[in-house]
């Protein structure tokens, strides 16, 4: 049980911390950018803490360098994953998805 909830709390900090970069930019990336350097940050924040989140499973890999990218990348699925169902659970019924934004009215000439 504490596995998973290491787990979960490193996803949510990864998701903040590239909410606050993306905040911070003063360009825009694309999303596939963006989760492409959030797979190399929690990859080097694994590295960095020497944490597996598949040894913590009782699980291995053959070589030991797959298993930062290999947590990484689950990391990233993990918060994303969280992310998505909070906002669908916060979404009230009847109403547009936070994320899409209002059609601009055409005046008529």
């Amino acid at each position: 049980m504490y596995a998973f909830v290491v787990f979960l709390g490193l996803a949510l900090g990864l998701t903040v911390v590239m909410q606050v970069i993306d905040e911070l930019l003063p360009i825009k990336a694309p999303a596939a950018l963006t989760r492409t350097i959030a797979v190399a940050l929690a990859g080097g924040f694994a590295w960095a803490l020497d944490y597996s989140v598949f040894t913590a499973f009782g699980q291995d890999f053959r070589q030991s360098w797959m298993h930062p990218v290999m947590t990484g990348l689950a990391l990233v699925g993990g918060g994303e994953f969280i992310r998505s169902l909070v906002l669908a659970i916060s979404h009230r019924a009847g109403e547009a998805p936070v994320e899409v934004a209002p059609a601009r009215q055409m005046r008529a000439a």
